[in-house]
Parts: C-alpha cells; sequence; structure tokens
C-alpha cells in the first residue's frame, strides 16, 4: 500500500474465506493469487510505459520508506536514551547558561574556523560547534547515509530537538541556530547544504524563526586610523571609491581560521554589531511565495539530488551567465 494511494477491485468469489470472527479480512488464497496475477501483469506493463512516471513513483515508495525506518530508529534510540545523561558530541564547545532563552549556537566549518569562533564568543551565552568542510550531500542522501555520517550525528545531538515527525520544539536547546561559514563560494556551498538538511530534517526550526545565516566578511579595509570591512566584491570597490579615495591597505579572508578573533567579534559575533539574515519558509497562504518555493525545491533537486544530468544541463545553460567569479 503506498500512501496517498488507494485501489478499488471487484472479486466474485464462491466460497470466500475471511479472517477471524469479524471477517474484516479475506484470506482465500486462490482468489489473493488471481487478483495478485492479473493486477501485477498489468501494473508492471504500464509502469514499462512510462518510465518516467514509474521512476517518480519508485522514489516516492523509497522516501516513504526510509521516513518509516527513520522513525523506527528514532523510537529505538529514544528507548535507548530516555534513563541516560544527555549526550552531547565531544567537539562541542557548550555554553555555560542551562536555559535556551539568549542562547545561540554557531555552526562552523572546521577545527580552524572553530579555533577562532571560541576565542571570540561569550562563554555564557554562545556554543560553537566545528563540522567538516566536507560535510555529506543531505539532498541526494538515503537516510541510511544520514544516519551514518558522523557530521550529522554530531548536529542533531547538539541540538537536541530530533528529527522529522520527532521533532520537539520544546527539546531545542538554543533560541538561535546560526549557520557561520566563510564568507567566499565555498563558504556558501556548505551554507547551502545545512540549509538543505534543515529543510529536509527538522522544517520545524526555520518554520519557528530558530535558523540564521551569520555574515562573516571577506575583507578588512585600513587607512590611518579607518578600518572597514566589505562582504563582498562591490561592496568592497564602493569602500574604496567613497571612503579610501581608491588606495587602503586591504586584507582578504581565506577563511574564518584566518580571522583575530577580535575582528570575527566585532563583525560577525557581537550582537550588538553583526547582521544576521533570518532564514524563512513561504506560509501556505501566499500563493507567490510558494509558487517561489516549489522552483527553489526543484532547483535544489536538480543541483544536489540523485541525477548529475540535471546538474550537467543546468551548467551547459547558464555557464554563459558567470561573471566574477570567486575562484
Amino acid at each position: 500500500m503506498i500512501e496517498g494511494a488507494a485501489g478499488l477491485v471487484s472479486v466474485f468469489i464462491e466460497q470466500p474465506q475471511f479472517q477471524g470472527q469479524t471477517k474484516e479480512k479475506l484470506v482465500s488464497v486462490e482468489a489473493t493469487k488471481l487478483v495478485e496475477t492479473i493486477v501485477g501483469d498489468n501494473f508492471e506493463h504500464w509502469l514499462t510505459g512510462d518510465k518516467e512516471v514509474g521512476n517518480v513513483l519508485l522514489e516516492h515508495v523509497v522516501a516513504k520508506a526510509e521516513e518509516r525506518l527513520r522513525r523506527k530508529q528514532d523510537r529505538e534510540q529514544q528507548r535507548k536514551t530516555a534513563t541516560r545523561k544527555l549526550r552531547l558530541p565531544g567537539k562541542l564547545a557548550d555554553c555555560s547558561s542551562t536555559a535556551s532563552i539568549g542562547t545561540e549556537i554557531f555552526l562552523v566549518e572546521g577545527d580552524s574556523a572553530g579555533g577562532s569562533a571560541k576565542a571570540a564568543r561569550n562563554r555564557e551565552t554562545q556554543a560553537i560547534l566545528p563540522l567538516r568542510g566536507k560535510i555529506l550531500n543531505v539532498a541526494s542522501a538515503s537516510a541510511d547515509k544520514l544516519r551514518e555520517n558522523q557530521e550529522i550525528q554530531d548536529l542533531i545531538q547538539a541540538l537536541g530537538c530530533g528529527t522529522g515527525a520527532h521533532y520537539s520544539d520544546d527539546r531545542l536547546r538554543y533560541e538561535r541556530v546560526i549557520i557561520m561559514t566563510d564568507a567566499d563560494v565555498d563558504g556558501a556551498h556548505i551554507a547551502s547544504l545545512l540549509m538543505t538538511f534543515f529543510y529536509r530534517e527538522m522544517p520545524k526550526l526555520i518554520e519557528s524563526g530558530h535558523l540564521f545565516l551569520a555574515q562573516p566578511p571577506l575583507f578588512r579595509m585600513t587607512k590611518g586610523g579607518r578600518t572597514e570591512y566589505a562582504h563582498d566584491e562591490q561592496q568592497k570597490n564602493e569602500l574604496l571609491r567613497t571612503v579610501f579615495g581608491g588606495k587602503a591597505e586591504m586584507t582578504r579572508f581565506k577563511g574564518l581560521g584566518e580571522m583575530q578573533s577580535m575582528h570575527l567579534r566585532e563583525t560577525t559575533m557581537d550582537p550588538t554589531k553583526r547582521i544576521l539574515l533570518k532564514v524563512d519558509v513561504p506560509t501556505a497562504a501566499d500563493v507567490d511565495a510558494r509558487r517561489e518555493a516549489m522552483r527553489t525545491a526543484t532547483l535544489v533537486e536538480d543541483l544536489m539530488g540523485r541525477k548529475p544530468e540535471k546538474r550537467y544541463a543546468f551548467i551547459q545553460e547558464n555557464a554563459k551567465f558567470a561573471r566574477d567569479l570567486d575562484v
């Protein structure tokens, strides 16, 4: 039985056999074999005649099977840990506050960035979780691969709120979950993978307004006693023209790990000075937003899904529009 699908078969049997006294289930072996043969052959013929629809149906069945397996594993995990002390990943630098209100966790790429972030944080309210840069492609990964990936396991344990149907906002250990990656193209790629994970496994975390993107600078410019930061090439050129008269001493941060902790704190982690982008999902009542969400979901599937030919086609169609590449 496929969720969301139903069928009706009318069969006349001379001597039907039922299970139990309520007779709710037919158990006539001959009838079962006859229906399976007729329906099965015709259904197989229909699938082979329309492979595109067949693939969509197969992907749906696989996704539902993975969801059932994940729910079973979640229930088993809850039974195993119900009476045990909360387990947290070893590389998590947790905050000292025991309440979730006012706290935040920064998800950073790699131990180097984690070191800078730990030195720049407010230990009372800010936690740091370093994640390996080459995180799993969660858009195309199966439920089993997600469970086996150490970075994903660490993230789920640190947040403490569960995933999928077992997500609980009350168990979320932090008020804000902040993705803080490098300001270059690689950082944007890691951020997109993490957002895809939350959209797939913890959509309610986004709907509840807990997910944010940090905005670390890419450039630091100084001249005389003045210092300015720029998040991209366009902002850098604008500051050079309007503030520094075309010339300034410039530092390009290759990653958060190369930033001094004081610079990372004042530009990205200090709540009184930083800029955070709130990650949002369209509401069901907003038709235009819902359509945009569908286009976005299709684009994510094309670029990060299981079919490499779709990525190749996208590159072929859009390569001519690429400008000012950050490589």
